[in-house]
């Protein structure tokens, strides 16, 4: 594990993040929010592992309180560095492996997974309707509608009692210009007529959620980037984190999608597609700690994607990297989007090109 071979200024890297021993506002904020979540994870584990772990349920209940208590008094816990949402997650995620619930939404995954899957074809056909110009702008707005189906912010955990219809949540996505907008400076380097190539020859993923965040939203994208001669280098978690997906059920999605779609099948036949752990197991990223694989598959990228507003504002809101970035999220926190001045549901689509 190292710092992610693309960042612009390694040595200095910090993640985004708030100070909860600092900021009062903040720490009850996040405390708040995190035990009422805890709360649904449990849920979940109870359903995904049965009565037979009811005491592990209630053991994780106390466990996570006592990691929480020192925080809440304004006391420093025993771990290095800062204390920030990043320590929230990774205090969360301990206290459900050590009680061996790791997967606890995993039933929910599987379920989201197989709706999505069967939702695909209706999908990527609905994008071929569109004009060369327009199909680049609802990819991303594709994006961001599979990116509602979010198991960690509160504003969107309803999803996950529904069957939603797609194209619909598409049209539901604010119209233009969005809260950081750079969508215009990003069309004049994308390619439009059919076999035209992508300025980029290898792009790096960083994808989110399972379910229709990824084969709806994330997916189509990754493929048109692919149509136009992109290897595309889909990097996600190690080990499973909330409604996140990881490696290996990124590799068995993305097998599954290519019996169902010709084109996908020769993009991956092709080796334009390949899928990597990061090392990660939350939802947001540190840079300064990411695994060799994601490394030397990224050496020679010149594309870095962050998908998720865990990983591309909450996170790393600021990071700069060696290469052309594209940041892509629909804010569903009241807390991160005011860091960009905006509300719950904007959305961001940045744009940071490399000069010269």
């Amino acid at each position: 594990m190292s710092h992610f071979c693309l960042l612009a200024d390694p040595d200095n890297y910090t993640v985004t993040d708030v100070d909860l021993l600092a900021d009062a506002d903040a720490r009850a904020y996040w405390i708040r929010l995190f035990e009422e979540h805890f709360e649904r994870a449990l849920a979940a584990a109870r359903e995904a592992y049965g009565r037979a772990h009811a005491k592990d349920v209630e053991s994780a209940r106390a466990a996570f309180a006592a990691a929480l208590a020192p925080l809440r008094g304004r006391e420093v816990p025993d771990m290095d560095g800062p204390v920030g949402v990043v320590q929230l997650c990774r205090m969360r995620e301990r206290a459900l492996r050590d009680n061996g619930l790791h997967d606890p939404f995993r039933h929910i995954k599987l379920r989201e997974n197989q709706r999505a899957l069967g939702a695909y074809p209706e999908v990527v056909a609905r994008l071929e309707e569109f004009s060369p110009e327009q199909r680049w702008e609802e990819l991303i707005r594709g994006v961001f509608a599979g990116n509602i189906f979010d198991l960690g912010s509160a504003a969107t955990m309803g999803y996950a009692d529904q069957q939603v219809d797609f194209p619909a949540e598409v049209e539901k996505i604010r119209s233009r210009p969005w809260r950081i907008d750079d969508f215009d400076a990003l069309a004049e380097v994308l390619p439009l007529a059919g076999g035209e190539p992508a300025p980029w020859g290898k792009a790096v993923i960083f994808v989110d959620n399972a379910g229709a965040d990824f084969v709806l939203g994330l997916m189509p994208l990754a493929r048109e980037l692919a149509a136009h001669g992109t290897q595309v280098v889909l990097a996600a978690n190690e080990l499973p984190s909330l409604n996140d997906i990881t490696a290996d059920e990124t590799a068995d999605l993305v097998g599954q999608l290519t019996t169902v779609d010709e084109d996908l099948a020769s993009y991956v036949s092709a080796g334009l597609f390949e899928v990597v752990s990061t090392g990660n197991d939350i939802p947001l990223i540190d840079f300064s700690e990411v695994s060799d694989e994601l490394n030397e598959a990224a050496a020679n990228a010149d594309l870095v994607v962050l998908e998720g507003m865990g990983r591309s504002v909450e996170s790393n809101l600021n990071t700069q990297f060696t290469v052309d970035s594209i940041q892509l999220c629909l804010l569903k926190d009241p807390f991160v989007a005011a860091w960009v001045g905006g509300e719950v549901f904007d959305c961001v689509c940045m744009y940071r090109p490399v000069e010269g």
